[in-house]
């Protein structure tokens, strides 16, 4: 289903999403960032911003996420589930984002399937935006997740001018339209071609793609990767995991008990596969001490045609947040770039 609304109408729209949900929208942070945050009004609501820094995959997958809580009762601790089952609204995500959620998303509901996530995701709707204009460091027309989307969306909004196209792609997304019915109306013919022309020009504007990802992923997968490109790559790498606490897709977490009212709060927690420690077992032994072990290991999961069999995507949208944050220039581009050449540089 494809519908249009007036600019004018958005207000009204998200008066009505803020009545039952939390929404959770790109706005102005206190030192001027873009960052995503729950809004209180549709005034705060920024509709021409780069992408943030932090990706939104924090309220689908907390940075520290209580997972069970444990009492002593006598001799006997109880265990009891937390779950998240608060209603929110991702407004105005960007296509890469709504993709990094659907991959994360697959990845949880993968036997055995994580149901603390499920439950927050379930109660997820994302209305995802259509980017007219690249960001200048993003690449997702190499990874399939951008700059407009097929899927992988509750709702789609295409900026045409006066109106937005909305395009429906699920139950949820229904839900979300269907309190203000009255504002949107069936799109035009002229609307959707306008919006098919919208995408091939983005496209356009991408300019060289940056990522060959299929080149790169027959190399991983058939171990044609010299370790001696591991070791030159590796040393541009200052494992300080800002990468992965970037990235969309990243999962890698550690558990901790936290102490709370006479009991404990076990909780999951960011990690980085990157950190010296993050593989280092109780016995002492480390299967990925050497800082090439790790890297290769991160890339072998975003990048490999086994991982992409198993999750039926790559484990990159090409939101260029790596680019941005990388220190030691060892990012996705660089890295894929690196390994279809077979050539590090320097």
């Amino acid at each position: 289903m494809v519908f249009t609304i007036q600019r004018q109408g958005i207000s009204k729209w998200l008066e009505k999403l803020l009545e039952t949900s939390a929404v959770i929208a790109p706005v102005r942070g206190p030192s001027g960032d873009v960052v995503f945050s729950t809004i209180r009004s549709p005034a705060q609501v920024l509709w021409d911003f780069g992408n943030p820094l932090h990706p939104p995959k924090q309220f689908v997958l907390p940075q520290t996420d209580p997972i069970v809580a444990i009492k002593r009762n006598g001799q006997r601790h109880e265990v009891e589930p937390i779950h998240d089952d608060a209603p929110r609204i991702l407004f105005n995500v960007r296509s890469c984002d709504a993709k990094g959620i659907t991959f994360l998303t697959r990845m949880h509901a993968m036997e055995p399937a994580d149901a603390s996530y499920l439950r927050r995701s379930n109660n997820i709707t994302v209305v995802s935006l259509a980017c007219n204009s690249p960001c200048p460091q993003g690449f997702c027309v190499c990874t399939d997740s951008g700059p407009f989307l097929s899927s992988g969306y509750d709702v789609q909004l295409t900026d045409l001018g006066e109106n937005y196209l909305v395009e429906v792609g699920s139950e949820k997304g229904e839900a979300a339209i269907s309190g203000v019915a009255d504002l949107f109306r069936t799109a035009t013919e002229g609307e959707l071609a306008q919006r098919k022309d919208l995408e091939i020009t983005a496209r356009r504007h991408f300019g060289k793609e940056t990522c060959h990802f299929a080149s790169a992923m027959r190399r991983i997968s058939t171990g044609r990767v010299r370790d001696a490109l591991w070791d030159k790559m590796s040393d541009w790498c200052l494992e300080c995991g800002a990468c992965t606490l970037a990235c969309p897709t990243c999962y890698c977490f550690s558990v901790k008990d936290l102490a709370r009212d006479g009991g404990w709060i076990r909780c999951r927690l960011w990690d980085s596969c990157q950190h010296a420690a993050f593989t280092l077992e109780a016995s002492g032994h480390n299967p990925r001490e050497q800082r090439k072990e790790r890297m290769k290991r991160r890339f072998f999961h975003k990048a490999s045609a086994q991982y992409y069999m198993r999750d039926g995507m790559v484990g990159c949208v090409g939101c260029g947040r790596c680019v941005k944050v990388c220190l030691g220039t060892t990012n996705m581009p660089a890295v894929v770039g690196a390994i279809r050449k077979g050539k590090w540089h320097e």
